[in-house]
Parts: structure tokens; sequence; C-alpha cells
């Protein structure tokens, strides 16, 4: 009795989905054509299809195949962000000092910064979390109190056990030093980048000229191996600068005909010794003025503080907004570091935990490296993401915090990832939730794209 009802249980399934695919012809058709595309001749794919209504996969290929999202994960980050943080999070920058002040106003102790991890410090994202901004209301505290030295800055990091590993284990080292693969810190600043201004030569093959620096962190130096490319070759200027090193090479080229202005993005070796030499030079402090890193263990509970200022970021709503409409990398590994660290669990099992304990989804499905989706070990299924899309769109209460976060690329409310043979989409259309993943593919990739962009408009 039991098995015959198995049996018409499965019949039952696979009509359901032949009825789908019947209604839904085009996708079907369009499904055919891409399977069959040559770009695909070696690749592994997967696609899970959810129907909002019912919560039933309506469709799916290789859903339980874990394969490596790039910036899709962003979406099960930034649910996990909101679901463990609230959308009304702020983090807090303290900045504090230690001693008194004589009459001729030298500071018998220390300025401190205290970080929290706040990812918006100094970024041009909101005109109150500027860098001059801050910096100009800090400069006139500390002056309001006569001091004009001290005996040094000390950054505390404390915040975070382990702040000696600021970029994650599975960031490609060829991406090492450009500004999508900046480290994060207890203590970040500006969003951990700076800016690099070329001027290309007047002929193929001649040096590219570096014309000047915005926000440049002190004693960086370059060896400048560039070189002009032709017409339309484009930006092709990779920065190489490792975490905490001051001296970094420039290689690859830049288009014959790119604009006099161009410039490209750079990671900051150490961006809580940035915010520290920025604030140092803006008070006209000697250069030899010590600055101090302190970490956890390295905490005295003796010394008195007192707080200068509280600083408070934006709400965490507009932090995750940008997360997923910019897919700024470093924002996402704070968001697993504050999570990790309220939830007294590593950074690597977050994103499997919270999947697994609020979704039900088993935690093989998520494997995670990082919390942005930038390292090509990460791996998830197409049925997981599909799966915590589908349940924070039908019970969470920041569903629409989260919604209006995603971008909208090709009329559809999605999030997209790319990474070296890896382009990825999920969100939501037309009352269904999606995942696609292709890893390994062959070819140009805005070509793919546009198969991909081509195969979701079926589903509108």
């Amino acid at each position: 009795m039991e098995t015959g009802f198995f049996i018409i249980f499965i019949n039952l399934y696979v009509i359901a989905h032949k009825i789908y695919a019947i209604e839904n012809s085009n996708f079907s058709n369009t499904w055919n054509n891409f399977t069959q595309d040559s770009q695909l001749l070696h690749a592994t794919y997967s696609i899970t299809i959810i129907d909002n209504s019912t919560g039933n996969v309506t469709f799916s290929f290789n859903k339980d195949i874990g394969l490596a999202p790039a910036s899709t994960m962003k979406t099960v980050t930034g649910a996990a962000a909101f679901h463990y943080l609230g959308t009304d999070y702020r983090y807090k920058t303290l900045l504090q000092y230690s001693g008194k002040v004589n009459p001729f106003g030298i500071l018998n102790g220390y300025i401190y910064i205290v970080g929290s991890g706040d990812p918006s410090l100094g970024s041009w994202r909101w005109n109150e979390t500027k860098g001059d901004i801050i910096m100009q209301h800090w400069i006139s505290l500390i002056n309001g109190k006569g001091i004009k030295q001290c005996r040094g800055i000390i950054l505390d990091l404390s915040i975070w056990p382990d702040q000696t590993q600021t970029v994650p284990d599975g960031y490609p080292w060829g991406g090492l030093g450009n500004y999508y693969a900046t480290g994060s810190s207890a203590l970040n600043w500006r969003e951990n980048q700076f800016r690099i201004f070329l001027l290309p030569g007047s002929t193929v093959g001649s040096p590219v000229t570096v014309t000047g620096f915005e926000n440049l962190p002190q004693l960086i130096t370059f060896t400048n191996e560039l070189v002009t490319g032709p017409p339309g070759s484009g930006d092709l200027a990779d920065v190489y600068l490792a975490p905490d090193s001051t001296h970094g090479y420039l290689r690859g080229s830049l288009g014959i005909d790119s604009p006099k202005d161009f410039s490209i993005g750079a990671a900051t070796p150490n961006s809580a010794i940035h915010i520290a030499d920025e604030l140092r030079q803006r008070m006209n402090w000697s250069k030899s003025m010590p600055i101090k890193i302190i970490y956890q263990q390295d905490v005295n509970t003796t010394v008195n503080r007192i707080t200068l200022d509280t600083y408070q970021s934006p709400p965490l709503s507009e932090i995750v907004y940008w997360f997923e409409q910019d897919s700024i990398n470093m924002y996402g590994e704070v968001l697993i570091k504050t999570v990790a660290q309220i939830t007294n669990s590593s950074t690597n099992r977050v994103l499997p935990l919270y999947c697994y304990n609020e979704h039900g989804i088993e935690q093989t499905a998520v494997a995670t490296r990082d919390g942005s989706g930038l390292s090509p070990q990460n791996r998830i299924t197409t049925l997981a993401i599909a799966r915590v899309l589908y349940n924070i769109q039908q019970r969470a209460s920041w569903f629409p915090s989260f919604e209006r976060a995603l971008p909208i690329a090709n009329g559809i409310r999605m999030k997209g990832g790319f990474i070296s043979n890896v382009l990825s989409y999920s969100g939501y259309v037309n009352k269904q939730v999606f995942s696609i993943i292709t890893n390994n593919y062959n070819g140009v990739t805005s070509v793919m794209r546009q198969k991909i962009w081509n195969l979701l408009n079926t589903l509108k």
C-alpha cells in the first residue's frame, strides 16, 4: 500500500513538472537551447525556480550541486545580517583620550580610536560618513580640549579577537591590491581603498604615466610597469599590493583611447594605520609620533579613558543597500565578522549555520570561505539560495529593506555575481524565486551574460 502511494506521488510530481514545462514552453525551449550552447560544453551549471504562492520547486537542474556562487552569495549574507543584527543596527566608533593636559597643551597620555568594524567610516556614500567631515569633527573636539601634543595614537581593535587575518584565506592572491579585494578591520577607513590616476602614452606599447593619487596612505610606493594598450582594449591594469606592505606593482595595460582623468582603485594595506596617519597629519603632529595597535589580549583596563566622541554609522538597512547594489566585498566580510562575534561562531560557519537553523538547509549544501562570494572556493547550491530568498519573502519583517537593496538588472530584481569563469543571478521575477549559477563556461562573459538574461526573460 505504501509503495503504491509512493509511485502515485512520484507520478503526480512528474505530471506537475511537465505541466509547468508546457505552460511555459518558451522557457523550456530556451532552456534546451541554453544547455546545448557551446559556451557550456565543459561547464557545470545549476538552476532552481520556486513558486512564490506554494513554495514548491517548479523547475530545477543540478539543484543540489554545490557551485562557486560569486556575488550572488551576498543575498544570503545580507539576509543573515538582517536576521541577526536587525535593520536599525549601527556600528559605533569611539574617539577617546587618557591622561591630563598641562598648561602648554601637552597631553600626558594617548589619543584612542576604538573600532567596531564600521564599514562605512570615511565612506563617500553618505554626507555624514565622509572622511573629511569626520576628521574635521574629531580635530575640533581634540582642539576643544586644548590638546596640542600627545604621547601617541592608539588604535583599539579589541572588538574582534583575531585581527591578524584581514583578508579571507580564500581570496585569490592575484586580486590582492585591487580595491575589490581589500581587507577588513575593526577600523575601516574610506572603504579601505585609494585611487591611482593614470594617463596612457602617445603610442601603443609606450609607458603609462601615474599622474596622481587620491587618499594615498603614507609610505606607499609603486613600481609602475603599465604599458599603453591598443584602442578599445580599455582597463587591463592591476594593482599588486599585499596587506601590511608598503611597496606595490602596477602591471597590465591601459587603452590608448582612455580618458585623461582615468583612475583605478587600490586596496589600502592597513586601514587602521591609515586613519591614524591622517589624523596625525591633520593635527600637524610629528611623523615620529608613535602609532600603536592593541588587540583584545593587550587591553589595559586600568587606564582611564575619556570619550570625546561616539560616532554612529548609518543603519544596517542602508549599509546592506550599498552592499548589494555596488557589490562591496569589504562590507560582506565585516557583516560576517560582526555576526560571528554575536553568535560566537567562526566566520566560515556563519552562513552554513544560518541556512540550517533558520531555513532547514543541510549544512553541507553551504561551504564558505568569505562573506562576499569573491573566493572561488565558496560552494553553495542554487536550491539553498532560492530557499532562503523564498523564506525571507514569506516571513521576514525586514524583507522590504532586503528587497529594496537588491539591484534591478535586465528589468528583474536580482543580484548578479561574477568572478573568473563564474556567472550567476538570484532574485525575484513574476511571482517566482530563482537562482542560476554557471561555473567554468568558456568564451566571452558578456555573451554568456546575455544568454542567461535571455533565459530569465522567459520568466517575466
